[in-house]
């Protein structure tokens, strides 16, 4: 041992100590992580690791996800959430296609003065309260009712319902293909109330306020809120959604997307993977076959229904079959 100098013993003992330690993430990680695990700021410099932020490193050549992405963000010390877009596509809150691409973060900050300020972040800052923040899987994130406030500012009329609509789906909804997948629904019409309350003169807060009486629980999809909306838009009484149909013996038949009870009508959109699920298309042709048994009419829908130029015959579609079964429908 007297033959080894110390400068090198010391040098022999990081490799093994950094080799030892491992990283705090797969994917993503801050600094202060590292250094607090033990691992040498050495080893932080080495080429297989990237710097996306300062503060931050990521393996190279991982696929981080979304939440992988954001989540060392908010673990910086600082007093942010990931928000807006970012926390809608975390939650998974339905959202038009062109914030779905745009792979910038929003960061709110909810203490101190100044915004965030890092290449791909939009910094933001808002008076959030400890219950509008969600800590979750190692992240910071808006709650899902502060988050639809927010999109508020940037989203139509239709796609903010479509957005709080996804927040107020059924508990046994088909599960959400995102990092939060937690059990629906995210959100309750109180706790939506609660928070358009709190942000008056915010931007989008009167949009936020025309929307929700337009919110309806029990929406799996956003072309069902779409037709829907359409529907009511045209003047025609609005439809019962995703309530069960019984048979005399009072077991479940259907559970439509939309139907008039009393005319015995029951509107279904039919999404793209029902067509290719064989087992999905079997049970829908079932289903539609005992409504009809029951002497319900089915009409069904697809996209190519909702598209630009189109509304105005499947709107006819669902008037000529409510006057068929002797409803008064209004203007033509």
């Amino acid at each position: 041992m007297d033959n080894v100098c110390a400068p090198c013993l010391d040098g022999n003992m990081e490799r093994v100590n950094s080799a030892s330690i491992p990283l705090p993430g797969p994917f993503s990680f801050t600094v202060d992580e590292a250094l607090e695990r033990g691992l040498p700021y050495s080893r932080l410099r080495r080429s297989d690791l990237t710097i996306p932020s300062r503060g931050i490193r990521s393996v190279n050549g991982s696929d981080p996800s979304l939440l992988d992405r954001v989540a060392p963000l908010t673990r910086l010390g600082c007093p942010d959430a990931a928000s807006h877009a970012t926390a809608a596509g975390l939650w998974g809150i339905l959202l038009p296609f062109r914030l779905e691409e745009d792979e910038r973060l929003h960061l709110t900050r909810w203490k101190g003065t100044n915004r965030v300020r890092r290449p791909g972040v939009v910094g933001h800052r808002a008076p959030l309260m400890p219950k509008d923040v969600v800590e979750i899987y190692g992240a910071s994130v808006t709650s899902p009712a502060w988050t639809w406030t927010d999109l508020a500012a940037v989203l139509s009329l239709e796609e903010l319902v479509i957005a709080g609509d996804s927040l107020l789906r059924r508990p046994d909804a088909p599960r959400r293909q995102c990092s939060l997948n937690i059990p629906d629904p995210l959100a309750t019409p109180a706790q939506i109330a609660d928070v358009v309350d709190r942000r008056r003169g915010s931007r989008g807060i009167r949009r936020a306020r025309e929307a929700m009486p337009l919110l309806r629980r029990g929406v799996d999809s956003g072309p069902e809120s779409r037709l829907r909306l359409l529907i009511v838009e045209a003047g025609l009484p609005e439809p019962e959604v995703n309530q069960w149909v019984l048979d005399q013996n009072g077991q479940r038949v259907s559970r439509p997307d939309q139907m008039y009870r009393e005319l015995r009508i029951a509107i279904e959109y039919e999404g793209e993977h029902h067509l290719v699920d064989a087992a999905q298309w079997h049970r829908d042709i079932r289903r539609d076959e005992r409504l009809r048994e029951m002497g319900w009419t089915v009409l069904r829908f697809t996209k190519k229904d909702l598209e630009p130029g189109r509304e105005r015959s499947t709107v006819a579609r669902i008037r000529a079959t409510m006057t068929r079964a002797g409803a008064s429908t209004g203007r033509p």
